[in-house]
């Protein structure tokens, strides 16, 4: 039998959600609501999915839906969680995974209660590259890792705020940079190298006119004397793809991330390589534009593995690979980066 999902949201990540299910043997989208009903049957035209629902709870009380996909603003992710829980659905939900860190423990608690499967999309996680790139550095290849960088530089124009300005408002986004861009790549360093013992942060709203901020950079001291420098920016121009490096005592693992595209790069004793030209190499992703047409777009294919196996979790009884205690790590680490900012101490984790 077909694993069958409802998305709660028809905004600018459902597309790429619908193109994943349906790119799944045995996944189907049953269905779609959206309080702007408009975009929700224009995704259910284009794609052929059987059924516009006018509300959540007509989507929750329908028993053609197996799972919920929650595609909405950071801010609206509990209320919906809580709901699809109590209805007895299982719950997979976009970055950022919630607000707060209250939140999303919240969450995990109702689902934890209720008996159903929660999971979270970091798509990062399943590509070859940062698969290759984790069992490099956890399997020694690299020996001692000392340092680590985390770099973030893209533009984001005033037109990206204005077409969804939810993005610009503390309240509801929960922040800027770090929760709507450097999130993927904060997450595959923890993921990569685990939780950082604390913190030392400094974020300011430089370029745009919002509430959150368009700049932050930060310090995480990891176990072991390991450092990692992060720099997150959605001011830059030109944009650079996004770049995790890890170096240890042996050699270095790098991940290169752009529009969808990640390439793994390492360089060791018994192997050493040549960077990259990563400038070259990433020169038709330029644009001499205020901004890309698609900017940092994911790609199909690691949202697909993502979503096939929150399905395949739900199938076997067993917690995704990105449970609700793998998606609140990240949030965590951000919180704390906020509150740094706000000290102006490191902060414990």
């Amino acid at each position: 039998m077909a694993f069958r999902f409802g998305l709660i949201g028809a905004g600018v990540a459902a597309d790429l959600h619908v193109q994943a299910m349906q790119a799944l043997p045995g996944v189907e989208v049953r269905g779609v609501t959206d309080l702007d009903r408009v975009r929700a049957k224009a995704l259910v035209e284009r794609y052929g999915i059987p059924e516009v629902f006018e509300t959540t709870d007509d989507l929750l009380a329908s028993p053609a839906v197996d799972a919920v996909a929650i595609l909405t603003p950071h801010h609206l992710h509990l209320p919906a969680v809580v709901a699809a829980a109590k209805a007895g659905k299982h719950i997979l939900v976009e970055k950022a995974f919630a607000d707060t860190v209250e939140a999303a423990d919240a969450m995990i608690e109702v689902c934890r209660r209720q008996g159903v499967v929660l999971g979270a999309i970091f798509q990062s996680r399943f590509t070859p590259a940062a698969q290759a790139c984790r069992r490099a550095v956890q399997g020694g290849e690299v020996g001692r890792v000392f340092l680590a960088s985390v770099r973030v530089k893209l533009r984001r124009s005033a037109a990206y705020f204005e077409k969804s300005p939810w993005r610009g408002r503390k309240a509801e986004a929960g922040g800027g940079v770090l929760m709507i861009q450097a999130i993927h790549t904060l997450d595959l360093l923890l993921w990569i190298l685990g939780m950082p013992r604390r913190v030392l942060g400094r974020s300011a709203t430089t370029i745009h006119s919002i509430e959150v901020e368009d700049l932050a950079v930060g310090i995480l001291e990891f176990g072991g004397g390991a450092l990692a420098v992060m720099e997150a920016t959605t001011a830059a121009i030109p944009e650079h793809p996004p770049e995790l490096e890890i170096h240890g005592d042996r050699g270095t693992a790098a991940l290169f991330d752009s529009r969808g595209f990640l390439s793994f790069w390492s360089s060791t004793l018994e192997r050493p390589a040549s960077l990259p030209d990563r400038w070259r190499r990433n020169a038709s992703e330029f644009r001499e534009q205020q901004e890309p047409a698609s900017p940092s777009q994911a790609a199909v294919e690691p949202h697909a593995e993502n979503i096939r196996d929150f399905a395949a979790a739900v199938r076997e009884g067993r917690p995704p690979l990105v449970d609700g205690i793998e998606a609140r790590k990240v949030l965590r680490v951000i919180g704390a980066l906020y509150a740094s900012s706000a000290s102006g101490t490191w902060v414990d984790l």
